[in-house]
């Protein structure tokens, strides 16, 4: 290709942290947990009074974890609080008490702040399981939530790249995870524990081999099983339905190479839940994947009008996203001015997270964003702030050819087609 026209092919959107697909943590912290939100039931529960449990469907725990999904924390807090105010001892609400620090972290990876919080909360719910569990083995609600924790722990502790204490968690999760199947056989949503553990024991190892010197003593898992696993669950599910849909989402678009079915998963998560950030950034990118720019643009204007608003969820990082896809757009239909206005929003946002080259990256949008600004610079013959911002891509680490082509075009300027 004529380097004058050459230009970033490839977004920075399947990153590591914040992309769609399960991070580069050991399958063991967070495929094995199956748990992530998945306790069982069965029949609907007959009046607010009854005992909170899993064994049976309760209108207040959806309830509960409805308000997580809508980002409404301070909500969600009480709402779990007050079942453990009314029965201390019960796993159930110490549970999700934890899940509500998850979204939080969730919503926002690369913020480690929030980590400690999660951990606490998890650490209390494991303290409960164990009790229980000292006085009768075979508690159900213990076995099912000390597993879900542990294996919760191990996730986030892969998603910190500490994949040794990740791998640990899983072998704790797995045999708990196993247990609660026996007892609860028929039950979807420890299904979907099952699912994740038999997709993700094949995938991860194949996509990030280091992983293998941490699972080589686990259970074989099965690609094609686990799918339909995960897929029974997200229609016949109750409380893992949606965590389902999201892990399905992002296989497909990840692991599958599948975009629109993806998309299937993520316009009903986003239907569903329309202020999640989360599901709202996600079905965006899968739109730009799949070319069908105009959806994605509007919802990605939506999103920086809420960054703006400061709406939870959209933070600077879900903005600088949102501002280099609307300007990547504008670039592509030749709109050299609005991809300055864009993109330096973008530069200017990347600038407040940090001093440091490694806070302005942003998952590659940092060093993209500017090199579309050199580009547009050279354009619109305004030579002098296309050299700077190719000087800038220089400063930040590299991603995919970024520091290549801003090297080129500092010698010899972008010419567009």
């Amino acid at each position: 290709m004529n380097g004058r026209r050459e230009t970033a092919r490839s977004g920075p959107g399947r990153s590591r942290r914040g992309s769609l697909r399960p991070s580069r943590w050991a399958v063991t912290g967070a495929a094995l947990v199956a748990l992530a939100g998945s306790p069982g039931f069965g029949t609907a529960a007959s009046a607010e009074t009854r005992p909170l449990s899993m064994r049976a469907y309760d209108q207040r725990v959806q309830d509960g974890i409805d308000l997580i999904y809508q980002l409404r924390f301070e909500a969600a807090d009480e709402h779990f609080a007050t079942f453990i105010a009314a029965d201390p001892g019960n796993p159930l609400g110490h549970f999700f008490h934890a899940m509500v620090d998850w979204w939080r972290v969730l919503i926002d990876l690369e913020d480690e702040s929030g980590d400690e919080a999660f951990y606490a909360r998890l650490a209390r719910c494991i303290e409960v399981c164990d009790r229980r569990l000292a006085e009768d083995a075979d508690d159900f609600e213990a076995v099912l939530f000390k597993g879900g924790a542990i294996g919760f722990r191990g996730r986030l502790r892969g998603d910190r790249d500490q994949f040794l204490h990740a791998a640990r968690d899983g072998l704790r999760s797995l045999p708990l995870l196993k247990k609660s199947r026996q007892m609860e056989p028929a039950n979807k949503d420890i299904l979907f524990g099952q699912g994740i553990y038999n997709y993700f024991r094949v995938v991860i190892p194949e996509r990030h081999p280091v992983v293998k010197a941490f699972i080589w003593m686990l259970d074989d898992g099965d690609r094609e099983l686990g799918l339909r696993q995960l897929e029974e669950v997200a229609r016949e599910g109750r409380y893992a339905r949606a965590e389902a849909r999201y892990f399905l989402a992002q296989i497909h678009r990840v692991f599958e190479d599948d975009p629109g079915t993806a998309l299937r998963y993520l316009e009903q998560l986003h239907g569903q839940y329309p202020d999640n950030a989360l599901f709202h950034r996600y079905r965006a990118r899968v739109l730009v994947d799949l070319r069908r720019w105009d959806e994605a643009v509007a919802l990605y204007r939506q999103a920086i009008e809420r960054a703006e608003r400061g709406q939870r969820g959209y933070h600077a990082r879900c903005h600088i996203e949102s501002l280099y896809y609307v300007g990547k757009r504008a670039f592509l239909e030749g709109r050299y001015g609005e991809v300055v206005t864009v993109m330096s929003a973008a530069d200017s946002l990347s600038r407040s997270l940090g001093e440091s080259p490694t806070a302005q990256f942003v998952q590659g949008f940092g060093p993209l964003a500017n090199l579309y600004l050199g580009m547009a610079g050279d354009a619109l013959e305004r030579r002098d702030l296309a050299r700077s911002r190719y000087e800038r891509v220089l400063e930040l680490p590299n991603h995919g050819s970024s520091h290549k082509l801003a090297r080129r075009y500092l010698a010899e300027p972008y010419g567009p087609r």
